[in-house]
């Protein structure tokens, strides 16, 4: 377990097949270090494209603010993308951008500081939702499936603002308190 913990820290998502394939091998390898118990900033780092997001692990969250502010590039989109097993139309309702603009991007193209922000924070909340599911699917789920307490809201719905990640990471915390939510 150790050695795949190492191997992830230094592998690119992106450089794995874009196949569906390729995807489930992103997702089952984060499900392998969620279960070592990475930290949420590890776990994000990985999600964005680990070494093809940021040179080297994130310290703090002082890094992810340092990376927001220059611009991630659209790679690390499409890492997110892939983990979170939606298609990039879908991302670019996330991240409140019209899908021909972010198809229109180059791979290496930065992307706005408000967009890198925002893409971060959804990065974070999934990192946050792996750990406390333990399993991608299960997480997925839980983001489209209807919630009580966002009076019948999909999760997924809300991860557009940053209001709506507040409310879905304080619902992520209530279950990993063991309050029902």
């Amino acid at each position: 377990m150790d050695n795949l913990f190492i191997y992830l820290g230094k592998m690119s998502i992106m450089n794995l097949s874009v196949s569906k394939t390729g995807k489930q091998k992103v997702v089952e390898d984060l499900k392998a270090v969620t279960k070592k118990r990475a930290s949420t900033n590890e776990l994000t780092w990985m999600i964005l494209g680990g070494e093809q997001f940021m040179a080297h692990e994130p310290v703090s969250g002082l890094d992810f603010l340092t990376a927001s502010a220059e611009g991630i590039p659209k790679l690390s989109i499409e890492s997110l993308a892939g983990v979170m097993q939606i298609p990039m139309k879908d991302m670019a309702v996330l991240l409140n951008l019209s899908y021909k603009t972010l198809s229109r991007k180059k791979r290496t193209d930065i992307l706005s500081n408000l967009v890198s922000s925002l893409s971060i924070e959804i990065a974070n909340t999934f990192a946050k939702g792996l750990a406390v599911f333990e399993d991608a699917d299960r997480l997925n789920r839980w983001l489209h499936k209807d919630n009580k307490a966002l009076n019948g809201q999909k999760p997924f719905d809300l991860l557009n603002t940053p209001t709506g990640l507040k409310l879905v990471n304080q619902i992520l915390g209530r279950i990993e308190e063991g309050v029902y939510s």
